[in-house]
């Protein structure tokens, strides 16, 4: 499964129509489309805000990183053992 916040992004991949406003794409970036319709991988919208990988790439509130953390399975230790997830 590919997570993506992106709906264009889901719609190019799943609809052949879009290729005649897309002949400027190389062929290679279409290999997801292919992809998909050999059922080998799937492209799911999740939203912004459920974003796991936002993690790595946006600057977020504590509450944010820290729920993108645990859905991670990252857990912080402190200096007296105990764990914070």
């Amino acid at each position: 499964m590919i997570y993506t916040d992106n709906q264009g992004a889901i719609q190019l991949s799943e609809n052949p129509q879009f290729h005649a406003r897309t002949k400027h794409i190389d062929i290679r970036y279409h290999y997801i489309r292919t992809a998909q319709e050999r059922n080998e991988v799937s492209v799911v919208y999740i939203p912004t805000a459920d974003m796991t990988a936002n993690l790595l790439t946006k600057a977020l509130s504590r509450e944010k990183h820290q729920k993108h953390m645990k859905g991670m399975g990252i857990v912080v230790f402190v200096e007296n053992g105990a764990g914070i997830v």
